[in-house]
């Protein structure tokens, strides 16, 4: 998967059986289906509503990889930006620097004037 942006070819996913996984009360389900939907990329788009709530998950690789997911969407993810902005504000770094990049890629105007906290993790 890696860290870099969309622009690459859609990798073909079950979209629908993944939204589905994304309401599991199962983390690592959750965790898969955000990994898988991030490489569906715009392809994903009809996610775009059920990864939203992601972002506020109990568990920070959930609200990471929702963020990754929504990125990788693109432009299509537009509705996910003011939710994204939240997120850009997560006391995870991880994530608030995740949210930053996928506003970038949905609209990077969008992303002007915000900064990622200091990443404090060893």
């Amino acid at each position: 998967m890696g860290c870099g942006g969309g622009g690459g070819s859609d990798v073909k996913v079950d979209v629908q059986a993944q939204i589905q996984n994304l309401k599991s009360p199962d983390t690592e389900t959750r965790i898969n289906a955000c990994a898988a939907l991030a490489q569906a990329g715009q392809g994903a788009a009809p996610a775009v509503s059920t990864l939203i709530p992601l972002l506020k998950d109990s568990d920070g690789m959930v609200r990471r990889l929702a963020a990754h997911a929504l990125g990788q969407v693109g432009p299509k993810a537009k509705e996910a930006v003011p939710a994204l902005k939240e997120a850009a504000k997560d006391r995870d770094p991880t994530v608030a620097t995740e949210a930053i990049g996928a506003i970038q890629g949905i609209d990077p105007s969008a992303a002007a004037g915000l900064k990622a906290m200091p990443n404090v993790t060893n």
